[in-house]
């Protein structure tokens, strides 16, 4: 919230005697902090902690190497093609997702990859100016997990 609400400040700041407003500094300080409660809740009802607003996630699970092929045939199932993009490349041991851009994202893009002994995921924006994360990042690195455990539970 910090992090929004220092963003609004500023804003105000530069923005307001740009456009030749005069603007009293509570004021400032009372629509950054409802911008930045505005931005913040819908987050956190999404189920997003205070670190998980920016669109970077790493994650490691223990994996068998011979079920990564399993793996990306149950993904193909879960992702659709319309809005996902999928690709297996064997010989590097990684599954690479992309998510197209929507009204909430301009996409990111899922490393899945398999090294020493562990399965890597790396969520990241498509583009590098799209920091934050409205939730749909974060939602997919749930249904990723979720099908990582069962695949993990059927192998055991």
């Amino acid at each position: 919230m910090l992090i929004f609400f220092s963003l609004a400040m500023l804003g105000e700041f530069v923005v307001g005697p740009w456009m030749g407003y005069d603007i009293p500094l509570w004021k400032i300080l009372s629509v950054s902090l409802l911008t930045a409660l505005m931005t913040v809740v819908p987050l956190q009802r999404r189920g997003l902690s205070h670190g998980d607003i920016f669109k970077y996630f790493n994650r490691s699970y223990f994996y068998p190497e011979k079920a990564i092929h399993s793996l990306y045939t149950k993904l193909i199932e879960k992702f659709p093609s319309p809005g996902f993009k999928l690709s297996l490349n064997e010989s590097k041991k990684e599954i690479r997702l992309s998510r197209s851009a929507s009204w909430q994202s301009f996409g990111e893009v899922i490393s899945i990859k398999y090294e020493s002994s562990q399965l890597r995921v790396r969520v990241r924006p498509k583009y590098y100016l799209d920091l934050f994360d409205q939730g749909q990042a974060f939602e997919t690195l749930n249904r990723i997990e979720e099908i990582i455990q069962k695949q993990i539970q059927n192998a055991d």
